[in-house]
């Protein structure tokens, strides 16, 4: 790190707290309680706590422990609360409050149910993060416990959302429909795969493999976030989705992102299994991630030109 970078990630940091009190602000405008807010609420809590990361990165490398266990550890720290707490739940808090303008009416008590194991699940699931280090086995034991928990509240929002009478994700035009379904398919899988993580035979690879953890990271980045923020744009028309040239674009970054995930989550068959790794593995992702480029230049501009038609 030099004088630049650390200038604009403390930048970023104090502009992220204005943010927060910005938005509790507006929010507190609304005198209705909903299961929309207590998400939202909780990912700007999420906010936060992972910004507390970078602080304390300062203090281990100021006091020289730069490279070390702990210093990865506060990395982790920032990255878990980011992508597990501020990215997820935001966004679900962006679904549901969608929905509820639809006039979705959620179930009271297994709505709070489904957030409650969901929000404090995570806070203890920074304990997934320390998996791969030397730890004691009560750490070991709080995340299995948080891992198997988060599935149980992942399971209460499937049947908030798929399963009771509201079906909300049966709301809106088919391709909102579909990016919703595959973003919520992402996030599902995402708690499963914190899950097998914490079985020490199974997590192995997710420890090891540079690559798997960056499967990880574009599951969650790209699958879960990208994915239910072009649904929830679409079903709140302030993009479209509905020229040729906008769908194909959305096939092709679909594509792409599939296509690479089995690529990045290959290497863990080759672990468990011992099978051959992939010939040109970093070629086949360039390419992909081309793909995935074109993709989002033919949305945004089937985007322009159907608004330039209105």
């Amino acid at each position: 790190y030099a004088a630049f970078s650390i200038a604009f990630s403390t930048m970023h940091i104090l502009l992220s707290y204005a943010f927060i009190l910005f938005v509790v602000r507006d929010l507190r405008s609304i005198k209705t309680e909903s299961l929309s807010l207590k998400f939202i609420y909780g990912g700007l809590f999420f906010l936060f706590l992972s910004s507390l990361g970078p602080w304390g990165l300062v203090a281990v490398v100021m006091n020289g422990m730069a490279g070390t266990d702990l210093y990865k550890q506060v990395i982790y720290f920032y990255l878990h609360f980011q992508y597990n707490g501020w990215f997820v739940f935001s966004l679900i808090g962006l679904w549901l409050w969608y929905f509820e303008k639809l006039g979705a009416v959620f179930n009271s008590k297994l709505s709070s149910s489904a957030f409650n194991l969901l929000f404090y699940s995570n806070v203890a699931g920074y304990s997934l993060s320390l998996l791969g280090f030397k730890i004691p086995s009560w750490i070991w034991i709080i995340a299995l416990l948080s891992a198997a928990v988060q599935m149980l509240g992942a399971r209460k929002l499937y049947k908030l959302l798929f399963v009771n009478e509201v079906k909300v994700f049966l709301k809106g035009s088919i391709w909102v429909q579909r990016l919703f379904r595959l973003s919520f398919l992402c996030l599902f899988l995402k708690f499963n795969m914190q899950l097998l993580s914490s079985i020490p035979e199974l997590g192995i690879p997710a420890f090891i493999s540079r690559e798997v953890t960056i499967g990880y990271l574009h599951l969650v980045m790209i699958g879960v976030v990208t994915v239910g923020l072009l649904g929830w744009l679409a079903g709140n028309e302030l993009i479209s989705l509905n020229s040729k040239l906008g769908r194909i674009g959305l096939s092709a970054l679909m594509a792409g992102f599939l296509l690479s995930e089995v690529i990045l989550f290959y290497p863990a068959l080759v672990i468990w299994f011992g099978v051959s790794g992939i010939p040109y593995f970093a070629y086949y992702l360039f390419y992909l991630a081309g793909i995935m480029m074109v993709g989002s230049a033919f949305i945004f501009t089937g985007n322009v030109l159907s608004k330039k038609d209105l």
